[in-house]
């Protein structure tokens, strides 16, 4: 090869590192002006979650009563969410959504951003740009930033940590970044202070990090850290609770919804009446507490395990339901998706609301179902196969995403208790249509 015909090629590599270097920033700035432009057009800058009028109930108290509001929504439901966004609605009142959204949608292009550079250090960095692409532009995922609720910013949290976790395994097995242990720590730590159940995939990632290195001092010093740090927010709200209502608990509504997919009458989802497990007081005349019901729940579970495994099929359906059509089981009444999908204005005479929601889109929603989840499987089995780093990666994404799933199982089923992890699910299925194209070239 000539001098030349070599600098030629030096050049064409150059400029295709560059475009792809630009579209893994043009998507998500792409995606965030669609959304300022969604955002000046909607009433108020955005709209409620499923759980909107409750945070705002619960920032009502913080704007009377300060930090230590005796407010019941405030300790039933974590207060973390409220608190974050207490700040807008002291700003402004008449643009408090606006704020919001404005912050929950930077929050969410940076995440998207720095996840997708990430993946594009490793062996599967040829689907870099197809998963910014998707991530940016699924419209549940990517325009819940404008809705008030915490599955959004845990979303981008959860993006942000498996990049930064991701960017120190490319530094080696012996030695960690400080800076990447502080922010990834931090980072699971407002995830955990929005929704206490992200706790069990803080430490669960934090686990899969510290065994990734040889060292074992190093192992000592990432756990011990990040235990530390990802506590500290759940600890304030721990803190609050005690001055504010006297109990030492981050919030507890976990027994009541852990009871509602419990039980005979139960059906694995909302509906099923709260009580349908008998839990008497530990003391009688005393109020039945949160850890006392979880208590009950868990008795059940291991008296009655065939209608336990029986109502894990029904919540396993539940979780990964589509949005809309006869399978759809949840709480995202108010996915933005549903204002623009067209299968709902399809459903709207008689003969496709029978397609819809007869056999036809039974079978449809069933296969949407079975397929997201194989795709999952087959995502996370070809990280595995590449070994290395690729190996320690498919742990990093894949374990929250089936943690996800599994606490549901404990809980209720709902689709919505999805999104949080819908950008790492999404790169695993994006994973697993690789798989599937490279396995039909071969024996093309």
């Amino acid at each position: 090869m000539t001098k030349r015909s070599k600098a030629n090629v030096a050049l064409s590599n150059k400029k295709q590192l560059s475009r792809y270097k630009f579209w893994l920033t043009a998507i998500p700035v792409i995606a965030l002006i669609v959304k300022f432009v969604v955002m000046a057009n909607t009433e108020v800058g955005g709209w409620l979650g499923a759980d909107g009028e409750n945070y705002l109930t619960g920032v009502d108290g913080l704007l009377k009563d300060g930090f230590f509001s005796t407010e019941g929504k405030l300790i039933y439901w974590p207060a973390g969410y409220p608190i974050f966004v207490w700040p807008f609605a002291k700003l402004s009142l008449t643009h408090f959504i606006y704020y919001i959204s404005f912050v929950q949608s930077i929050l969410f292009a940076f995440a998207t951003y720095i996840f997708t550079k990430s993946l594009s250090q490793t062996k599967v960095s040829n689907i870099a740009i197809w998963v910014s692409f998707l991530i940016s532009f699924n419209p549940t995922l990517s325009l819940s930033s404008l809705a008030i609720g915490y599955e959004s910013p845990i979303s981008s949290l959860l993006m942000i940590t498996s990049a930064y976790i991701l960017k120190d395994l490319l530094l080696g097995k012996t030695n960690y970044s400080s800076l990447y242990l502080v922010i990834t720590s931090l980072c699971l730590s407002i995830a955990v202070f929005f929704q206490p159940r992200i706790i069990l995939l803080a430490f669960s990632v934090g686990l899969i990090w510290a065994l990734s290195k040889e060292n074992r001092l190093v192992k000592l010093k990432i756990s011990t850290i990040l235990l530390v740090l990802v506590m500290l927010f759940p600890s304030l709200l721990v803190f609050r609770n005690i001055v504010a209502n006297g109990q030492a608990t981050i919030s507890t509504n976990l027994g009541v919804t852990m009871r509602i997919g419990a039980g005979d009458k139960a059906t694995g989802g909302y509906g099923a009446p709260d009580g349908s497990i008998p839990c008497p007081p530990a003391i009688a005349g005393q109020a039945v507490t949160d850890n006392q019901i979880v208590i009950c729940v868990l008795k059940w579970y291991q008296e009655n395990p065939k209608k336990a495994l029986k109502l894990m099929v029904s919540k396993s359906r539940y979780y990964w339901s589509p949005w809309f059509g006869p399978e759809a089981n949840g709480t995202m009444a108010r996915n933005p998706w549903l204002k623009i999908s067209p299968l709902i204005g399809f459903t709207k005479n008689k003969e496709g609301f029978d397609l819809v929601y007869g056999p036809v889109g039974k079978l449809v929603s069933l296969m949407w179902m079975i397929g997201g989840m194989l795709l999952i499987a087959l995502g996370f089995r070809k990280l595995w196969s590449l070994g290395g780093l690729e190996r320690q990666l498919s742990w990093l994404i894949g374990t929250p995403v089936l943690l996800g799933w599994l606490i549901s199982l404990g809980t209720i089923g709902d689709h919505r208790f999805r999104i949080p992890q819908m950008g790492l699910s999404l790169t695993l299925q994006v994973l697993g249509v690789m798989l599937i194209r490279e396995r039909v070239t071969r024996r093309g």
